[in-house]
């Protein structure tokens, strides 16, 4: 495993759609979808897709702590879901600032995203015999018979 593998875990990525910058969904930013009563993280369908997909986008771009306290910020009410109507505004707002593409487009990258962050990033146990192996057939070579 080299430096760039490394920082690969420890650094979250980024991502460019439109005109604004996303990161990789992690644990908790999906625990804030959940929050934000997003169906479109779970796979669920819903009756605002293009809202939804705006949602995931703002909580994957905006300053995380800046997420976290609109979508637990119930001073303007709830909608009927649970969610934040102050977080629903913001998002709204937000969106009218942003070029983000088609809705199709926009689809598509939130599911290599999900994806991409909900398949397991370790080898399997068979995937490790096979190296240990050949690390042990290229320990047996002695340089200085070539």
């Amino acid at each position: 495993m080299d430096t760039s593998d490394i920082e690969q875990y420890i650094a979250p990525d980024t991502d460019t759609i439109g005109n604004i910058e996303i990161r990789k969904p992690t644990a908790g930013t999906l625990s804030l979808c959940d929050f934000a009563k997003l169906k479109i993280a779970s796979g669920g369908a819903t009756s605002v897709p293009f809202y939804e997909a705006i949602a995931f986008f703002y909580i994957h771009s905006q300053p995380l702590d800046v997420v976290r306290k609109l979508v637990f910020d119930f001073t303007e009410g709830k909608d009927e879901s649970g969610c934040s109507l102050k977080f629903t505004s913001e998002v709204i707002a937000w969106g009218d600032t942003v070029e983000l593409g088609n809705v199709g487009q926009m689809g598509e990258k939130i599911a290599t995203l999900l994806q991409d962050a909900l398949t397991p990033k370790v080898e399997s146990a068979e995937d490790s015999k096979v190296e240990d192996e050949v690390t042990a057939v290229l320990s047996d070579i002695d340089p200085k018979k070539k």
